[in-house]
């Protein structure tokens, strides 16, 4: 049995299932919207784990007999947050209520394969961190929380540097207006106060183009992203211009590049992920970051690449 933990929105996980159902294979697809609505029973009591179940209709699925688990987009109410707004203290509480869910479901899970393990994901620094031990090139990096220390790393990177978020990048509403935090260059600090936040900055590398790569199993699926030819992504491609979208591009990666990744991602305990890099105008690859759980149907359609089969038949063989 094939456990899918997803939310109901997501493209990706409904392609592989088009595939699952296409090879006869078992699944139950969880939606965390379903979860927390009571559209799927759930039975848990801590003195009887082992008969905990799922229930939807007259389909019941004991945990026990799931065999592999694939961890998509589980935590997203966002039918709730179009109704009640995300701010609403309604929906912060649903939130609250449905980690600690998931909490119990990954514990109950927690001995089964998994595509994705939610409970190994790194951070975001743990993963430069292992990068540059596997011989990856990673941008100069620095958090620091003063203007002394950022300006020391300023200078020291040529007056240009990038900011980014710690963790997962998100959007902040303010005033009725929405702020994405994508990946900002910043050439003066002056306006800088002497004391922030701890913040993550990196050296800004001068770029040919940027490269989304989906790694599954030891594969490796690459895509060009012809970033620098728009001023509104040449920073950061999520920065979508949808009148003049960037030209994407399959890619073949150097072998040398593909082991030290594969290498990296073995010892982060990763079997999957889409993988963020750039390729310098000097000719060398940095990598920036990887998600475990990011959508790779941004890479599947335009390259062509069979992301979607491929994931499904890794879950087969690993249900088996």
């Amino acid at each position: 049995m094939i456990l899918i933990l997803s939310t109901p929105r997501d493209f990706d996980t409904q392609e592989v299932i088009d595939w699952l159902k296409e090879k006869n294979a078992v699944f139950f697809r969880l939606n965390d919207e379903d979860l927390i609505s009571g559209n799927v029973e759930f039975k848990y009591n801590p003195k009887k784990k082992q008969d905990s179940f799922f229930q939807q209709n007259e389909k019941k699925i004991y945990l026990k007999d799931i065999k592999i688990a694939w961890f998509r987009k589980f935590g997203f109410l966002k039918t709730y947050e179009d109704y009640f707004g995300n701010k609403n203290d309604l929906v912060k509480y649903l939130y609250s209520e449905f980690a600690v869910l998931r909490t119990i479901i990954l514990d109950l899970l927690n001995d089964k394969e998994w595509l994705f393990n939610k409970n190994n994901m790194p951070s975001k620094l743990k993963v430069l961190e292992v990068a540059n031990q596997c011989e990856l090139n990673i941008p100069e990096t620095i958090i620091t929380s003063t203007k002394k220390e950022l300006k020391i790393f300023f200078d020291s990177s040529q007056n240009a540097i990038i900011s980014k978020s710690l963790g997962e990048g998100k959007n902040l509403e303010f005033e009725g207006e929405i702020f994405p935090f994508f990946t900002q260059k910043i050439e003066s600090i002056d306006t800088v106060e002497d004391k922030f936040s701890p913040s993550f900055f990196q050296k800004y590398i001068d770029k040919e183009y940027e490269l989304r790569i989906f790694y599954i199993d030891g594969e490796f699926y690459s895509m060009v992203i012809f970033s620098q030819n728009n001023p509104k992504t040449v920073n950061d491609f999520r920065n979508y211009d949808m009148e003049n979208p960037n030209r994407y591009e399959p890619y073949e990666l150097p072998k040398t590049i593909e082991h030290k990744l594969n290498k990296m991602m073995n010892k982060l305990g990763l079997n999957t992920g889409s993988i963020d890099m750039i390729k310098s105008i000097s000719g060398e690859y940095y990598f920036l970051e990887v998600n475990p759980s990011g959508q790779f149907g941004m890479t599947a359609l335009p390259c062509n690449y069979p992301l979607f089969e491929a994931t499904a038949d890794y879950l087969i063989s690993k249900s088996k």
